[in-house]
This record gives C-alpha cells, structure tokens and sequence, in this order.
C-alpha cells in the first residue's frame, strides 16, 4: 500500500476535478476502481483493486470536497455521486457534506 501525502492528495485531487467534471457533463457514472485508475491511484492495468484502494479514494474525494468548500466559487458544482459501488450501484455517502479544511 502506498502511503499518500499532502502533495499526492493534492495532485490525485487536481485528476479528480477533471473526472468529475467530465462524468457531469457526459452524464455518467463510474466505479470507484475505474475512478482510482482515472486520476491515476491505480498505475498499471496488471495492478488489482485492493482494499486500501478504497480508502485511498475516499480520502481523495474527502480532500477534493474540502478544497472545493474552502475555494467558495462555483462555477460547476461537483457531484460525488457519480462515483459508484460497483455492485450496489450507489454513491457513498456524504462525501462532500462531511469534509471540510480546519485551521487552529
């Protein structure tokens, strides 16, 4: 498992704007797999969908919401809830409700 830091987050965050963006304005919706090789968390197609994965792009999408929160403007809102449990079908929940960038 590779241990992310503050400038991975940021980069894997940076992917995962355009990926969102692209699934809204195509109006789709893509498995949290197929989403970690979009931004590229997942680098080769040899490289299986392990459990950490998932943690890995829930803290993305957690650090994605923060920044677009903290940013304010909105000129497209970003909607978590194209990325989809492959055998649900459903969005986790709260990703953007839940996330916020905290100063002391």
């Amino acid at each position: 498992m590779k241990n992310l830091d503050v400038q991975d987050l940021l980069e894997y965050s940076r992917a995962a704007v355009a990926v969102l963006r692209t699934l809204q304005i195509k109006d789709v919706t893509m498995s949290y797999s197929d989403f970690a090789r979009a931004i590229g968390l997942i680098e080769s197609p040899e490289e299986k969908w392990q459990p950490w994965h998932r943690q890995q792009t829930e803290a993305i999408l957690k650090a994605t919401a923060a920044i677009e929160q903290k940013a304010g403007k909105k000129p497209m809102k970003l909607e978590y809830k194209r990325i989809i449990n492959k055998i649900t079908g459903r969005s986790g929940g709260g990703v953007s409700k839940q996330s916020a960038i905290v100063t002391t």
